[in-house]
């Protein structure tokens, strides 16, 4: 392939309009080689990364248990192991052990660095089904939790003939015995169930108004300093309010998600939302570092967004502050090479914000200027964006599939588990909104740049853009939705 085959197939991909073509003082022609640079040495780079890694490290996960899932103990059980593949933090009781006549209290140790945990009963257990419910936090502050249902054969202790009399003492004829309240006791667990399950979609969609906020936040501060130049540096006060108002969406989902999160550790109990103790039992790992970097960070964009750029560098502080913590909060300290992860990670959340933001910004800008009856003037702003979107696509691509890689234990996770589906349907997502790009890139641009047409047809191209603009917003939200459920699932789920 010969170096002008090469140029021709680039400029192609980045959907340059005929007019920029041979034209270096053209704004897109210009950016045209700065993208391609950029995208190339990204590729590069994680290309570099992905071959020079090494094995991952295992997830968290429960790794044996004595006794063991579905097992019969012969004899009476006088302890219970758990072992983990990696080190866990308990959250609330941690073990909670029913056997056939209801709860049965257990004291837990941690062993081995948090690696195992050994729940003792205060009595050896005897024959019996038995269920064991254990609750822990991974490293990352992740909750996880399961079930291991075992029997007791052989171990039921001799009751002898003064025992049965008592008994029969104890419960003279005509005396009903006293009926354990077990429907209350049910009622009471589905409740808290129900409140858990509830709290842990609360911290779920307070997690993706974090995401949200940093995405568009960061993307627009991007979108203002590369795209927004000469005359249409009049918009950066409109961009710069959109990334103020974000922030606020961000500082709101903090407190929220730290409360929900704190109900689903307490196992439903809703008190727990305003309880100091439950409260620090639910930053367990490296959950209190991560929101106290996305809420700071969120107030820094808050205050930082000025209505200059040059004004607003507490805001780009206050993104970076932001994208850390997300960073943080996703897989990176469950999954190694840890550095490959966090490499991939902040490479793959910047191409996002770039992107997301940037769409974003195109439709603020432009309904800015309807709503003030100025001229759309969208050719430029279209193909500005549209060399910086192409290779922030190609980029969010490339590490994404470099993320699943070395989160996935083996492919077959990705339909065998809940966690697998989801990532196939934002990958779904994602690519309707690259077809909507593509449409905007290869058809919409190159109408509003193409000579000889008259201001109807270019007003109407540029309500396209708006509209498209529009329309890729609304399934980014529908991506960055399933985005924070992903990151707050366990991919064994």
């Amino acid at each position: 392939m010969t170096a002008r085959t090469t140029a021709a197939a680039l400029d192609a991909a980045l959907a340059l309009p005929p007019a920029a073509r041979g034209r270096p003082d053209h704004p897109t022609a210009a950016a045209a080689p700065r993208a391609r640079a950029i995208t190339g040495g990204f590729l590069l780079a994680l290309l570099l990364l992905l071959v020079g890694a090494g094995p991952a490290q295992a997830h968290t996960d429960l790794d044996t248990a004595e006794p063991a899932d579905g097992s019969t103990s012969d004899g009476p059980v006088e302890e219970m192991v758990l072992t983990f593949t990696l080190p866990v933090t308990p959250l609330g009781e941690a073990v909670e052990v029913t056997g056939p006549d209801g709860a049965v209290p257990v004291e837990v140790t941690p062993q081995d660095d948090g690696v195992v945990l050994l729940a003792t009963p205060a009595e050896p257990l005897t024959d019996g089904e038995y269920t064991l419910d254990w609750n822990v936090a991974a490293e990352d502050g992740h909750p996880l939790d399961g079930t291991v249902a075992f029997t007791v054969a052989g171990a039921a202790p001799d009751v002898s003939d003064d025992g049965a009399a008592a008994d029969d003492e104890a419960s003279p004829a005509g005396t009903a015995a006293p009926v354990p309240d077990d429907t209350v006791a049910a009622d009471t667990a589905a409740a808290e169930e129900d409140a858990a399950d509830f709290a842990a979609v609360v911290a779920r969609l307070a997690g993706a108004a974090v995401l949200w906020g940093a995405l568009v936040a960061g993307g627009g501060l991007l979108f203002a300093a590369l795209v927004l130049r000469g005359r249409d540096r009049e918009d950066v006060p409109a961009v710069l309010t959109a990334v103020r108002w974000v922030g606020v969406l961000a500082l709101v989902g903090v407190p929220l998600r730290l409360a929900a999160r704190s109900v689903v550790v307490a196992q439903g109990d809703v008190g727990a939302a305003v309880d100091p103790s439950a409260l620090g039992d639910a930053l367990t790992g490296d959950t209190g570092l991560v929101l106290a970097l996305q809420g700071a960070g969120a107030l820094a964009v808050l205050l930082g967004a000025r209505r200059t750029l040059a004004g607003s560098w507490l805001a780009v502080v206050g993104t970076l502050l932001l994208g850390a913590g997300i960073v943080l909060d996703g897989h990176s300290n469950s999954v190694g090479p840890h550095w490959l992860v966090i490499t991939t990670d902040v490479t793959h959340l910047l191409a996002a914000g770039a992107w997301v933001g940037g769409v974003v910004m195109v439709g603020v800008v432009l309904r800015r200027r309807r709503r003030d009856a100025r001229p759309l003037d969208a050719g430029l702003l279209g193909s500005r964006f549209s060399v910086l979107a192409t290779g922030s696509v190609v980029v969010v691509g490339i590490a994404g599939v470099a993320l699943t890689v070395e989160i996935l234990d083996r492919p077959s996770q990705l339909w065998e588990t809940s966690w697998g589906l989801f990532l196939l349907a934002k990958v779904a997502v994602v690519a309707v909104v690259a077809a909507i790009g593509a449409y905007q890139h290869f058809r919409v641009v190159p109408m509003l740049q193409a000579p000889g047409h008259g201001a109807r047809r270019a007003h109407k191209a540029g309500s396209l853009l708006q509209r498209g603009a529009g329309h890729e917003t609304g399934f980014m939200v529908v991506v960055v939705l399933l985005t924070a459920w992903l990151v707050a699932a366990s991919v064994h789920e």
